[in-house]
C-alpha cells in the first residue's frame, strides 16, 4: 500500500519553512561588515592621496590612519604592512585606468587622432581621479612593486605603446612612450593646478599638438628621411 502524502496550501501544515533568523542579530552582522568596507575603502583612499602626494618613503602608517580616521590596528587587519598597502592602491590604480582606455579610446582612428583622443581621455581620468594618475606615473617602474604590481605595470605599458607603435618597432622607443607621455601630462597638470586649481581645454590641445610634432620627427623612419632629404637636392 502506497504511502499517502497531504501536501496542504495552508502554512501552518507546511513543516519545511526556512529557518527563521533573529531580525535584530542579521542588521547588526550586516553593519559591521559594512563598517569595515567602509573603513578599508578610506584606508585605501587616503593612502592613494599621500602616496600620490608625498611618495612611499616619506608617507607612514600613522599619517595614512589619522588621515583615514581609522586607528593603526584597523589598518594592519587590512593590510599586511605599508609595502602591502601601497601594492594594492597601484594595482587598483592601473586597473581603473586601464578599464578607462578599453571603454574610452578609440583605436579606428588615425595615429594623429589616435594620440589626441587619448591625450584627451587623460584629461578626463584626471578630473575625477587624479590621484590615481600621479600614482601610475610616478611608480610605473618603481622597484617598490612587487611582482604581481609589475605584472600590471607591465601590461599597462604595452597597452599604452599600442597607441604609439614607432614605424620601425624600435623595442626602446615604444618602452620610452608611457613615461614620456603620462610624465609630460602630469607636469602640465601639476603646474598650472597650482598656478590656477585648473586646466584649460584649449592648452591641453596646445601641448598635444607639440608633443605631436615632436613624435612625427621620432616615428619617421631613417629611410623616410633619407628620401625627404633626397627630393629637396636641386
Amino acid at each position: 500500500m502506497s504511502e499517502i502524502i497531504d501536501i496542504s496550501s495552508d502554512p501552518k501544515h507546511i513543516h519545511d519553512q526556512d529557518p527563521i533568523i533573529d531580525p535584530e542579530k542579521e542588521p547588526e552582522e550586516e553593519k559591521f561588515y559594512k563598517k569595515q568596507e567602509e573603513s578599508k575603502e578610506r584606508i585605501f583612499r587616503s593612502a592613494l592621496k599621500l602616496f600620490a602626494e608625498r611618495g612611499f618613503f616619506e608617507t607612514r602608517i600613522p599619517e595614512i590612519s589619522a588621515h583615514a580616521k581609522v586607528g593603526v590596528g584597523t589598518m594592519y587587519r587590512h593590510f599586511r604592512n605599508k609595502d602591502h598597502l601601497f601594492n594594492e592602491a597601484f594595482r587598483i590604480s592601473v586597473r581603473e585606468f586601464s578599464e578607462f582606455l578599453d571603454n574610452s579610446i578609440s583605436k579606428n582612428l588615425s595615429s594623429k587622432e589616435q594620440f589626441f583622443d587619448f591625450w584627451k581621455g587623460l584629461g578626463l581620468f584626471s578630473q575625477g581621479k587624479f590621484d590615481q594618475l600621479i600614482m601610475i606615473e610616478r611608480n610605473l617602474s618603481s622597484y617598490i612593486l612587487d611582482e604581481e604590481s609589475t605584472k600590471s605595470a607591465a601590461g599597462l605599458k604595452q597597452k599604452i605603446s599600442e597607441y604609439f607603435a614607432p614605424a620601425q618597432n624600435d623595442i626602446n622607443l615604444s618602452l620610452l612612450y608611457p613615461s614620456l607621455i603620462l610624465g609630460s601630462f602630469i607636469g602640465i597638470l601639476r603646474f598650472h593646478r597650482i598656478q590656477e586649481n585648473h586646466i584649460e581645454p584649449s592648452l591641453l590641445e596646445q601641448s598635444a599638438e607639440m608633443l605631436w610634432d615632436g613624435f612625427s620627427k621620432i616615428r619617421q623612419s631613417p629611410t623616410s628621411k633619407k628620401k625627404e632629404k633626397q627630393t629637396k637636392k636641386p
